[in-house]
């Protein structure tokens, strides 16, 4: 009794320090997987950016629209009238109080300009900047050097070609500078504090941005320590920006000293609860010591019987308390373990549910049958061409939703999904439990598979995803159903003349032109409840004699309702 009393003692002791340690550890470890989430935040803000500028760009095409499209807007700039071009540009402004709006003519004249408070020192030398793309009749959107009042700088411009019927007049401009407030302005829209430099210079960072005392640009996400605080930054050259003669880059950056504190404040708070449960674990361990020594050695006893694989029958305790009913539960334990091993001995060999069933009503005794199928074997057309055009995560999922598909239908149709070959799928209908309308079965899940792959297709095409075509071979025979594989480790499955043949005929369809074939086996046995066209005798590899391959159509029943 005293020597397990001081193993439990000793065992309590010897979890205090481990896991003090593990919740070290691990809250360290939920640091870094904080910094690092925080990480990939400011890895997302290089879409963002380039959604964010994608609708801006949006937004101004749609304003300056209102004014291009304008019959005396065009008639402004074809006749060099500044008067009337200043009318429309100042409805524009009124629009966008903070942007700089410009309008000038076919040759380049500044015309008309709106919001000047807010644009660069020389708005003539803006135009020239921002028009020489336009005036040879392309639209533009990026980044422009200018000079401010203030010094030179840069600014967003989107800018459109001004045409009437007799060709272009002239363009109108929207330019955006790019500034402190400008990008505290995105900062909420990306979640991130931004900073812009042209050609290594800085030019504008948000106000919480640190690029001022910054020395590392990196193009992966990092975390840095500057001034004190800890921040998470990335540096990512946006294409939308690009021009000749200008290396554009935007460093986002994020503030996390207070989310890496808090977790350091969360990590102590841990640690004090740990060490307060840990005591009382002990008290209570050190209270129940005496009580539980006879029982954890019976128990113990008993459990290494278990360890070895035998199951013995545990003597209850008969302490009138809780010992005693864990030792009615440690028996209700032992014959758990007793059955699940049985389970799990049967169902680790086979993995379709029709077999699992068999197995569960105790017939075990699968191997070596002769018994009548019908197999089916389905293949996508084409399937080499389509996976070349897919990255490897969207095959897998494009694949998976067409399998489900295809499997219901087997499996609804009383069908066993016997395997997966790549694309192909190989069912069979018959084993290991036959019924008396197998084949008219594999007949209607083919036909199921049919309008299912038409509903799949519709989906596929809604996304933008490529439609599938299949081909499906059925045949009737004889088979050997039964176990294959180690005795360890065995596959329920089914081999013989008629699976070869079955998908030999699958592999035809394709040069007979018709996705469902039925072998004249098959078809003698389903003919009352079918319509199929006859085709052609084919000789199948392996067989002596040539075999009449029909093309399936509908079931009869199937015939009379739409009729």
């Amino acid at each position: 009794m005293r020597t397990v009393r001081a193993k439990l003692v000793a065992l309590v002791f010897a979890c205090v320090a481990p896991a003090v340690v593990f919740a070290t550890l691990r809250s360290r470890e939920a640091e870094r997987d904080m910094l690092e989430q925080v990480t990939r935040r400011v890895d997302r803000v290089a879409p963002r950016f380039a959604e964010e500028f994608a609708e801006y760009e949006k937004n101004a095409r749609l304003a300056l629209a209102l004014t291009v499209n304008g019959a005396r807007f065009q008639q402004a700039l074809r006749e060099h009238d500044p008067v009337h071009a200043a009318r429309a540009v100042e409805r524009l402004s009124d629009v966008y109080h903070h942007r700089v709006i410009l309008a000038a003519d076919a040759n380049g004249t500044l015309l008309a300009s709106g919001n000047a408070e807010h644009g660069p020192k020389s708005l003539t030398e803006a135009a020239s900047s921002a028009f020489p793309e336009l005036l040879g009749g392309q639209p533009l959107a990026g980044l422009i050097g200018v000079n401010f009042d203030d010094g030179p700088g840069y600014a967003f411009v989107c800018a459109e070609p001004v045409r009437d019927d007799d060709g272009q007049v002239g363009a109108v401009a929207l330019l955006t500078r790019v500034s402190e407030r400008y990008l505290g302005y995105l900062e909420p829209k990306l979640n991130a504090d931004l900073a812009l430099r042209v050609n290594g210079k800085l030019i504008a960072a948000a106000p919480k941005h640190p690029a001022r005392d910054l020395d590392v640009r990196s193009t992966e996400p990092a975390l840095e320590e500057v001034g004190g605080k800890l921040f998470a930054i990335k540096t990512f050259r946006p294409p939308e920006l690009e021009r000749p003669g200008l290396d554009v880059e935007i460093t986002a950056s994020r503030d996390v000293t207070e989310l890496r504190d808090e977790l350091r404040k969360d990590l102590h708070r841990h640690l004090g609860g740990l060490a307060l449960v840990l005591a009382l674990v002990l008290a209570l361990a050190l209270r129940f010591a005496a009580r539980l020594g006879g029982a954890v050695r019976a128990i113990s006893e008993a459990a290494r019987s278990v360890k070895l694989g035998q199951y013995p029958a545990f003597v209850p305790l008969r302490t009138g308390d809780e010992l005693e009913q864990l030792g009615e539960d440690f028996n209700q334990m032992v014959q758990g373990l007793k059955e699940r091993d049985r389970l799990r001995d049967t169902f680790g060999r086979y993995v379709t549910r029709q077999v699992a069933e068999h197995l569960m009503k105790g017939n075990v005794n699968l191997g070596g049958e002769l018994v009548p199928v019908t197999v089916l074997f389905s293949d996508i057309r084409s399937f080499t061409s389509i996976s070349e055009t897919m990255e490897p995560r969207a095959l897998l999922d494009f694949l998976n939703e067409y399998f489900s598909g295809m499997v219901e239908s087997v499996l609804r149709h009383h069908g066993v999904v016997d395997k997966f070959i790549g694309d192909a799928i190989m069912a069979v209908f018959g084993a290991p439990v036959p019924e008396p309308q197998d084949a008219l079965h594999a007949v209607e899940a083919a036909l199921d598979m049919r309008r299912r792959l038409e509903h799949i297709n519709r989906a596929f095409e809604a996304r933008g995803l490529p439609a599938i075509r299949t081909g499906i071979g059925l045949h009737y025979g004889q088979v050997v159903a039964g176990n294959m594989g180690h005795v360890e480790r065995m596959e329920y499955t089914v081999i013989g003349d008629t699976v070869n043949v079955a998908s030999r005929l699958e592999g035809l369809t394709k040069e007979l032109q018709a996705d469902i074939v039925l072998s004249e086996d098959l078809y003698d046995q389903v003919a009352a409840h079918v319509e199929a066209e006859p085709l052609k005798r084919v000789h199948v590899k392996g067989r002596d004699r040539d075999l009449m391959v029909y093309r399936l159509l509908r079931l009869k029943s199937d015939a009379g309702a739409a009729t």
